[in-house]
């Protein structure tokens, strides 16, 4: 693949699935401080929204921090990864089982506060962030990509 794209290039993806354990609301105290903010932004944005705050699964958040490491590592932006997997391929590879999932993909910040503002200004993205029907989450960084992986019961 290899291919550059732009910083600010966005894609979101949903579809229907088998959901995942339930873990706290917010990530844990050693998660990187820029995806705690971001959760943040993401829950208030929710409740703002008459959605339920999304809950925090350590199990979602390990399958986005690993297909943002393999997006950097392997130089390409999808989600897609280069040998065909879909998120949901990733989702089941890592056992989880879910009846709905979504992603969200980002490349190009730092900043949960950046993050957050990019996807809530693309209306896919925004739709993903406030589907009261997902219920839990989990987002992954490497460097300037980012996953954020929803999935529900």
């Amino acid at each position: 693949m290899g291919q550059t794209v732009p910083a600010t290039l966005l894609l979101s993806v949903l579809a229907l699935g088998p959901c995942a354990q339930r873990d706290a609301l917010a990530p844990s105290a050693e998660q990187d401080p820029a995806i705690a903010e971001f959760t943040q932004l993401v829950n208030a944005a929710r409740t703002d929204s008459r959605c339920p705050a999304l809950k925090w699964n350590a199990s979602v958040a390990t399958v986005a921090r690993r297909h943002s490491k393999d997006m950097r590592d392997r130089n390409f932006f999808a989600h897609d990864n280069p040998d065909g997997l879909s998120p949901f391929d990733r989702l089941r590879g890592a056992r989880i089982e879910f009846t709905a999932a979504a992603e969200n993909i980002l490349m190009g910040t730092t900043s949960g506060r950046r993050a957050f503002d990019l996807w809530m200004n693309s209306p896919g993205h925004r739709a993903n962030l406030l589907n009261c029907g997902l219920a839990e989450h989990g987002v992954g960084t490497a460097g300037t990509y980012w996953t954020h992986v929803f999935v529900t019961r």
